[in-house]
C-alpha cells in the first residue's frame, strides 16, 4: 500500500520520499543559517546529521518517514482550521468594515438595498444589452 493511497481529510499526502527530502532540504537551510552566523557547533552537527538522516530514509527506506509525513499533515490541517479564520476575520474587520462604514456613512447604496416606491427594481440599460436569443445554446 503506497502513501498516496492514504488520504485525510479528502486529499492525499505527498510521497515520503518527497516529505523526506523537503525536509532534508530544511534541515540543511537551518544548519547553513547557523554555521553562517556562527552558532555553536553541537546545534549546526545536529541539523547536518538529520539532513543526512531524511535524505538517506528518503533514498533507501522511505517507508519510515511515514509516520512524520502523516504527523506534518495533521499539524498542517490544525493550522489551517485555526489560522484560516482569523485571518478572515482580521480582514473582514480591517478592510471591509470601514469600507461599509464609509460608503453607509457618504449615503452610497451600491446594491440599491433602500427601499424605492418604483413599479420594478428592474434596471434599464443604455445601450441595451445583447439579444435574449444569444443566450441559448452557449455550449
Amino acid at each position: 500500500m503506497s502513501s498516496q493511497s492514504d488520504s485525510l481529510h479528502g486529499s492525499t499526502l505527498p510521497s515520503e520520499r518527497t516529505f523526506g527530502f523537503v525536509f532534508t532540504g530544511i534541515f540543511l537551510i537551518i544548519t547553513g543559517y547557523l554555521w553562517y552566523h556562527d552558532s555553536k557547533p553541537l546545534a549546526i552537527q545536529i541539523f547536518l546529521v538529520l539532513a543526512v538522516a531524511f535524505f538517506a530514509f528518503a533514498l533507501l527506506m522511505p517507508i519510515v518517514l511515514r509516520p512524520f509525513n502523516k504527523a506534518w499533515y495533521k499539524l498542517g490541517l490544525l493550522m489551517g482550521r485555526v489560522v484560516s479564520p482569523i485571518v478572515l476575520g482580521v480582514l473582514f474587520f480591517i478592510l471591509i468594515s470601514p469600507i461599509a462604514i464609509v460608503m453607509r456613512l457618504a449615503g452610497r447604496d451600491a446594491l440599491r438595498l433602500r427601499k424605492q416606491n418604483v413599479q420594478s427594481h428592474w434596471i434599464d440599460r443604455a445601450p441595451p444589452g445583447p439579444p435574449s436569443e444569444s443566450f441559448k445554446e452557449q455550449f
